[in-house]
């Protein structure tokens, strides 16, 4: 008898120390008490952040903030233009909480990203175009993927190669834009930083370099070559479209040829983050939501086929 009621008074104190830690953990918090979590719950809707972007992309984001801050006057984001070889080293640092940068990371930034050990998230946002401009005097209408290999490794170097008048070429490229030098060179050659070309201090030089000589040519990104016309660089500089091969069709740059395919020089436009910080991290979900439709304002291509309504009556 006296073992029986043992061994009831065991299974009851087994029993409560099993369904009281979880009666504690299940029942409703009082009002007026906050839960905590180690991961911040994402919110859009308020806060400062500080986000560093790519100078080439800076009209792009320009236009994605102002209309974010309409949508969420709460949530204070700051855009930080930066040269492209700094962008990432800003989030690295914790000087900004999110980064915009055009092309994938190179190998010597994931490295860094690797051994400092930062939590960083990368959301792709956009498609971006690099288009190769000549002056509006050229008779040259178009060039393919092995003419800029030929071009940008100095293996060719005469106009006339090219349909052109007999005459040097002199091909430049923005010397502060170390993000599309390694696009281009991992579009033309599979690998970062293999291009030979003149450098100029900055795009603006790069453009009146072009502009005023007849016998230059240059890469720049679609959204400058945009800004430039807009500007009342028309009757001084074109794109010339590109062909992916010799004697196939050549393609001009434009948000439609960006998000088929059709045009060969496009890089994607990423947007890296601290996925702790509130602010920045709803700035990235506005990015790749409603921020899609606004690429194509921007002269890019939004990532995502953006959703269009019609409304028949």
């Amino acid at each position: 008898m006296e073992n029986r009621a043992r061994n009831i008074a065991i299974a009851i104190v087994l029993a409560a120390a099993l369904l009281v830690p979880l009666w504690l953990w299940m029942r409703p918090q009082p009002e007026g008490r906050q839960t905590h979590s180690i991961v911040p719950t994402v919110s859009a809707t308020s806060g400062d952040a500080s986000v560093a972007v790519d100078r080439s992309l800076m009209t792009v984001m320009e236009l994605q903030l102002k209309s974010f801050s309409a949508h969420y006057p709460e949530a204070r984001v700051s855009l930080s233009p930066e040269p492209s070889g700094r962008t990432v080293l800003r989030l690295l640092d914790r000087e900004a909480g999110g980064a915009v940068v055009d092309g994938a990371l190179i190998r010597e930034e994931d490295s860094v990203v690797a051994t400092l050990k930062r939590p960083l998230r990368r959301e792709p946002i956009a498609r971006n175009a690099l288009v190769f401009i000549v002056n509006r005097d050229n008779p040259v209408r178009s060039v393919s993927i092995p003419d800029l290999r030929k071009l940008f490794s100095g293996r060719l170097n005469d106009w006339q190669a090219l349909g052109g008048r007999p005459g040097p070429i002199t091909v430049c490229i923005d010397g502060g834009d170390f993000r599309s030098r390694a696009v281009l060179s991992s579009a033309l050659f599979g690998k970062s930083m293999h291009i030979s070309a003149a450098a100029t201090r900055d795009v603006a030089q790069l453009l009146s370099r072009v502009a005023e000589d007849p016998r230059a040519a240059a890469i720049v990104t679609l959204p400058q070559y945009a800004a430039a016309i807009r500007a009342g660089s028309a009757g001084r500089i074109m794109a010339l479209p590109v062909s992916r091969e010799e004697g196939t069709v050549a393609v001009e740059a434009s948000p439609a040829t960006l998000y088929s395919g059709d045009y060969p020089l496009v890089s994607i436009v990423y947007y890296l983050y601290n996925p702790f910080d509130r602010t920045a991290t709803g700035f990235g979900a506005w990015l790749g939501k409603e921020g899609q439709k606004l690429f194509e304002r921007g002269d890019m291509a939004p990532y995502r086929q953006t959703v269009r309504t019609i409304i028949l009556k």
